[in-house]
């Protein structure tokens, strides 16, 4: 999921990551537009450029950093519901 800032996993507090592309000189020619490059790496093909627009980020799975913060959380809002129960 994209988001327009650096939210927080609720399961573990880890930040979204920047939401980034890849451009490869080699085959797409000199960058020109208006991402930020923020990383450049230099193989004996050309450069292999990362992109970013200074303002998206993303988490990989929904909300959550990832697939196991997500069934962590899952699971402890179901333990949560059924004590509740109790």
């Amino acid at each position: 999921m994209i988001f327009n800032k650096q939210v927080l996993c609720p399961n573990c507090g880890k930040k979204a990551k920047k939401n980034t592309e890849i451009w490869w000189e080699r085959h797409y020619g000199e960058y020109a537009g208006n991402l930020k490059v923020i990383r450049r790496e230099q193989t004996f093909n050309g450069d292999i450029l990362t992109l970013w627009d200074e303002e998206s980020y993303k988490m990989y799975c929904g909300y959550f950093c990832t697939n196991r913060c997500a069934q962590e959380f899952g699971n402890a809002a179901f333990h949560a519901s059924i004590c509740a129960d109790a």
